[in-house]
């Protein structure tokens, strides 16, 4: 049933009702396509991730595999035009914060048969870094695609990093890339040297965090605690102690339930 015409009707005016086409037609068309586009990234993710033990957050089109003291995320990110990318990451849960971030990892390009890379060679052509909304069956077969691709890269990351001294000898031993903080690459190597017990090259990165002069909130934040870790890197029964209380607070800031294993079978 149509909607009765306000006022009396516009249709009185000489005027064809707001209804009928223009700007709420296409609205509903953009509406449509959205729902769409979101239950066809649920149904491929969720066919693709869930059997490897990840959550959805909330309604949202990011996903996420719990490790205890840190997570990976996999964000099929919205863009401009309908569809989506592909982002997939892990986060060190060892600093104070309360929103989701992409330490070590982000962005994904693939190919039709699956195989991907976090950057393409300049000029090679065959790869997507994003899925766009034709009509309902070509999305959802490129979204399938797409999900076994995130699949593919969360085992990747599960097997690079099994436990807390992988995390150090990559961290130490690259150098900071051209999309990332020098101070948030040197604060996780730090902790991770630290957690390892490599004093030296634990007390050389987070030196590297403490700044004269932050100009920034978070670089303040992180100095700080930067700071604090210096000081217990003698300590290392304090410094575990006090990195559990930051990775338990962090989880309590994103919602996390509390972590009831993954200590000391990671080496954490």
């Amino acid at each position: 049933m149509a909607p009765p015409p306000p006022f009396g009707g516009a249709q009185a005016c000489g005027h064809p009702p707001l209804w009928a086409g223009g700007r709420f037609g296409d609205d509903n068309v953009r509406v449509s396509r959205s729902k769409e586009i979101n239950r066809s990234i649920t149904a491929a993710a969720g066919s693709a991730l869930r059997p490897l033990g990840l959550l959805q957050k909330g309604r949202s089109r990011t996903w996420y595999d719990d490790r205890a003291w840190w997570l990976i995320i996999a964000e099929f990110q919205p863009s401009h035009n309908p569809g989506t990318y592909l982002n997939v990451s892990a986060m060190w849960l060892w600093v104070e914060r309360d929103h989701w971030a992409f330490d070590e990892g982000s962005r994904l390009y693939w190919r039709d048969d699956g195989s991907f890379v976090t950057r393409p060679p300049v000029g090679e052509p065959g790869w997507s870094e994003h899925v766009g909304f034709v009509k309902p069956d070509q999305f959802f077969r490129d979204i399938t695609v797409t999900a076994g691709v995130a699949a593919a890269r969360i085992a990747e990351l599960r097997a690079q990093f099994p436990h807390v001294g992988a995390v150090a000898e990559s961290l130490t031993s690259r150098t900071t890339r051209p999309d990332e903080s020098p101070l948030w690459h040197a604060y996780h190597a730090g902790v991770a040297a630290a957690i390892c017990g490599d004093v030296t090259q634990a007390r050389r990165q987070l030196t590297r965090v403490v700044p004269a002069d932050p100009a920034a909130g978070w670089q303040r934040s992180l100095a700080a605690q930067a700071s604090e870790l210096l000081g217990l890197l003698d300590d290392r029964v304090a410094l575990r102690e006090r990195l559990i209380q930051t990775v338990s607070q962090t989880r309590q800031r994103l919602k996390l339930p509390v972590a009831a294993s993954g200590w000391d079978e990671t080496g954490f």
